[in-house]
């Protein structure tokens, strides 16, 4: 909103549509993604407060046990390790901020660097063993205070409830802003390709992905060769 808001030589800005998205758009989704963090912290003081004390320390711990070994066993060697760790990633790619999750994730990790210990000392002399220790322990703090806390269910689900409202409110905003990027700027596919969804992008990438494969499948089936595919780059998507 601020970068684009004034147009800048061929370049027009947002302020043309400025009857359809105020410039007061960009303050007021600033504060509802503070009101949507605010919300967040509240539900995790009420369903999972063990994360809203000790989750910050333990995803750095899990973040610096990651880095090392990625560092480490990133030598070109194959290895029972690599694999290992390739295994401990693709486990916890999709976790959340539950403090079950962030256990878990400490424990493996920290079960890998300890049977690498010296080496990854040898590979990075700054290397802090301590950390693996830590980890443990915060593992098990982290397990033994979920344990303890049993959420009121009603305050959880108003908390939740408060949380999810935030956020529709909040994509809503951002979507709004971002197809009118992509019209005032549709002239100008770097700018507009910007202002557009990574993750969106991703999505219809995979779905495209996804839509070919079957339809291969299905040809084969029938006893039709595969469609070879087009050799055509697509243009930055601007929706």
């Amino acid at each position: 909103m601020k970068k684009y808001w004034e147009p800048d030589g061929d370049r027009p800005g947002l302020k043309r549509v400025k009857s359809r998205l105020p410039a007061s758009s960009g303050e007021e989704l600033l504060s509802i993604v503070h009101a949507v963090q605010e919300a967040q912290t509240r539900l995790l003081l009420i369903v999972d407060p063990a994360v809203a004390d000790l989750g910050e320390r333990a995803r750095f711990v899990v973040d610096e046990l990651e880095s090392a070994l990625e560092f480490l066993l990133d030598d070109d060697v194959d290895e029972p390790a690599d694999a290992q760790l390739a295994r401990i990633k693709e486990f916890h790619a999709q976790d959340g901020q539950r403090s079950s999750a962030l256990s878990q994730a400490l424990r493996d990790y920290a079960g890998l660097a300890e049977s690498l210990k010296d080496r990854l000392v040898e590979a990075d002399e700054a290397f802090d063993v301590r950390l693996i220790a830590e980890a443990r322990k915060l593992a098990e703090d982290l397990q033994r205070r979920a344990l303890e806390s049993a959420p009121e269910a009603g305050a959880s689900a108003a908390a939740t409830t408060i949380r999810n409202q935030l956020l529709h409110l909040m994509v809503g905003r951002v979507g709004a802003i971002r197809k009118t990027a992509a019209h005032v700027l549709r002239r100008h596919p770097e700018i507009a390709r910007e202002v557009t969804s990574a993750y969106e992008r991703r999505r219809r990438a995979v779905a495209r992905r996804e839509k070919a494969r079957k339809a291969a499948e299905a040809g084969q089936a029938n006893g039709k060769p595969a469609a070879a595919p087009a050799s055509v780059t697509p243009a930055p998507s601007t929706n």
